[in-house]
């Protein structure tokens, strides 16, 4: 055989190894790397809810995880780790991990999960919009959504306060009064940027407002803030919205939860699209799509709240 025919025989044979090796090498499990802000039972079950709609998209992977309690004071070192994996994609889960990420890493995909837009960053579209590779789901339940709940509770109730530092949740505060005014509601906005103010403001709520609802704003709920906004609206009989089935359990009358397996489930459709070959710049950020409800029967008796049959068959009560 001459060389020619030679060399033309062994390209021909190459093509042919790599034509059967292709699809072992597109089917090859991409390695996504998971950060958690801390190890804490919604995260794990946003986790389980991620691996199971990823693996429903018939999307090869292997996870790799990491937790941000242990970057300690070496950040660098810590995504430095996280690039050694060489992953394909990582999952944030929680404000700090996503900060963490989002600030170090632009040339890898970064999917978020259970993330409230009050992270500190703007708005998580605006952190989309700059970053360019992050895109993810939000447990930000839409402000309509809770408002429309809140009249399921109280339909009496037009005079909806909320105390809010303008320097944290400003924005969400513009929209909420954008929102109350669709739905023939009375945002009674109360700025503050202390602890004192917070103790100053529910001195003078009164009368002003038919019930209190609340926003994740770090100025506000400092531990003592809590504290003294439960026990100011016990006293003044004031039906008060918590953030979290925790804040009813400490006396608040009501809290909407998103559900958190769903949300990182809402997180895994969104991974698999950017996998497929989508651009996270383009994919929206998710809402929560299933909302709960819980209520506090004691504190209802004690404010003098009267709660429909309705409404408590739908919701998860404490006493």
């Amino acid at each position: 055989m001459t060389r020619p025919r030679r060399l033309l025989r062994i390209l021909l044979l190459c093509v042919v190894a790599f034509t059967e090796l292709a699809p072992a090498f597109s089917n090859a499990p991409v390695t996504i790397a998971v950060v958690t802000s801390r190890d804490i039972a919604p995260y794990r079950a946003a986790l389980k809810g991620f691996e199971t709609r990823l693996r429903e998209s018939r999307t090869p992977f292997r996870i790799v995880e990491f937790d941000v309690e242990t970057a300690g004071h070496d950040p660098e070192g810590f995504v430095d780790r996280i690039r050694g994996k060489r992953p394909g994609l990582i999952l944030t889960l929680g404000s700090a991990a996503t900060i963490l990420m989002s600030d170090a890493v632009r040339d890898i995909p970064i999917v978020f999960s259970l993330v409230l837009p009050s992270m500190g960053r703007g708005s998580l579209e605006e952190l989309q919009a700059r970053n360019g590779n992050i895109t993810g789901a939000s447990m930000e339940i839409p402000v309509s959504t809770q408002f429309r709940k809140i009249i399921e509770v109280l339909p009496t109730a037009k005079r909806v306060g909320v105390l809010y530092d303008p320097a944290v949740t400003g924005p969400l505060i513009d929209l909420a009064g954008k929102t109350a005014l669709l739905m023939d509601l009375d945002l009674v906005a109360m700025p503050v940027s202390s602890e004192k103010d917070v103790v100053q403001r529910m001195q003078e709520v009164g009368d002003q407002v038919d019930v209190l609802w609340s926003v994740a704003d770090s100025t506000v709920f400092t531990p003592q803030g809590l504290k003294h906004i439960l026990l100011s609206t016990l006293r003044s009989r004031i039906p008060f919205v918590g953030l979290s089935p925790a804040f009813v359990k400490a006396g608040a009358l009501v809290a909407l939860s998103c559900n958190y397996e769903d949300v990182g489930g809402q997180s895994g459709e969104i991974a698999a699209r950017i996998l497929a070959g989508e651009s996270p710049d383009r994919i929206p950020i998710a809402v929560p799509r299933e909302v709960s409800m819980s209520l506090n029967m004691n504190t209802a008796r004690q404010i003098q709240i009267a709660i429909s049959d309705e409404v408590k068959r739908g919701a998860e009560i404490f006493f």
